[in-house]
């Protein structure tokens, strides 16, 4: 993992990076966040794996997780617990820091898959491939040592595995703004490495909410007002797909709010006709469930959503030849293409379900990129 962008850009603290199609070739420039062919820039997590909650009462979403608080985990079941403990926490995260330098350092794809998996880990394998094709100050941002700083560590209580646990802290590079970033990592198996599956951040100078947690640090999903919640999280996410492909964030039929990271997406994606010009772009919005959907409960009685969405923009123009830069070519393995391509991105979003169920959902944290050009 690591970030792409100029001092004083808004940005991710995964890796935004931003490339201008003109003229039929792809010219990287790099921004904050993942490699995105057209105009637009992005910053910005979800959960590990496990069912999916639908309608959720006390189900947080993960596999193996016992949600109830911490004065009512008695004895009443001989079940195990499993849950991590902060030191193990806080020494996965150290863990995770000093190997994601070695492996940004080495533009190394490979040591980077066996520390990160689903959603970052398609985000950070074509920003390490960009950087290899690009070269150049790209490569060198990539390299720049990422730490982690002031993290305060929320275990996911947890019977069975895998088990997990959240992280807020403090994303440091040089040369970037600041970021307040949230990680998840999750673990498969006893003695399996921990692995990042997903991260978000927010702008600079922002906080997060205030999330429930129990007298022992772990997050209580009991404390969520989950009489009241009006969407599952797999229909919030059905829902933004909506508001994505409409493009009517903020309107009265519309469940969320219009901003920042709705307008980060909308811009990417507006972006698109004009860049290409004259070729026709089509799209397709899906969910992306690795790892799935999910949330973290909020100190007020809401809950703080996670999931990715997958943007597919299909650019077509029957006889024209388009072109890649060194960068995209080695995410793409081509340097051409003959009548048009699709460019498939992931976005990772955090986003607000208020105990209010009448007022509209807000993302809040988001981060993302392209992931493919085919």
């Amino acid at each position: 993992m690591h970030r792409w962008g100029a001092a004083g850009r808004r940005g991710s603290a995964v890796a935004v990076m931003v490339g201008v199609l003109v003229g039929g070739a792809l010219a990287g420039c790099s921004k904050s966040g993942t490699v995105t062919p057209f105009g637009g820039s992005s910053s910005g997590k979800a959960s590990s794996g496990g069912p999916v909650p639908t309608n959720q009462s006390g189900a947080s979403g993960h596999s193996g997780t016992l949600n109830a608080s911490s004065s009512s985990t008695s004895s009443a079941t001989s079940a195990p617990d499993t849950t991590v403990s902060k030191d193990e926490a806080a020494a996965a995260l150290k863990t995770y820091q000093g190997q994601n330098n070695t492996a940004n350092a080495a533009l190394d794809n490979v040591a980077m898959a066996k520390i990160e998996g689903g959603s970052l880990s398609a985000v950070d394998q074509a920003s390490l491939l960009y950087a290899q094709g690009a070269g150049g100050d790209k490569a060198a941002q990539a390299k720049t040592p990422l730490a982690f700083n002031d993290p305060v560590l929320y275990p996911v209580r947890t019977t069975l595995y895998p088990r997990e646990f959240f992280v807020t802290a403090n994303g440091v590079q040089a040369g970037l703004p600041n970021n307040a970033d949230l990680l998840h990592f999750t673990q498969d198996h006893p003695g399996a490495p921990w692995v990042v599956d997903f991260l978000v951040a927010l702008a600079p100078g922002q906080q997060w909410p205030a999330f429930a947690v129990a007298p022992d640090g772990a997050l209580d999903y009991l404390s969520t007002r989950l009489d009241k919640v009006a969407l599952s999280t797999t229909d919030l996410v059905a829902a933004d797909r909506a508001t994505i492909s409409d493009d009517n964030a903020g309107q009265p039929g519309s469940s969320f709010l219009n901003d920042d990271a709705t307008t980060a997406e909308q811009r990417w994606i507006h972006g698109e006709n004009d860049d290409v010009a004259p070729a026709e772009v089509s799209m397709t919005v899906s969910s992306e469930l690795k790892p799935a959907p999910t949330y973290v409960p909020l100190k007020n009685g809401g809950e703080l959503v996670l999931y990715a969405t997958r943007i597919s923009l299909r650019v077509s123009q029957s006889g024209r030849s388009f072109t890649l830069d060194p960068g995209w070519a080695k995410v793409a393995g081509n340097a051409t293409f003959s009548g048009g391509f699709t460019a498939d991105s992931v976005w990772m979003t955090a986003a607000v379900d208020p105990p209010d169920k009448g007022a509209k959902i807000q993302k809040i944290a988001y981060n993302g990129g392209l992931v493919a050009v085919r």
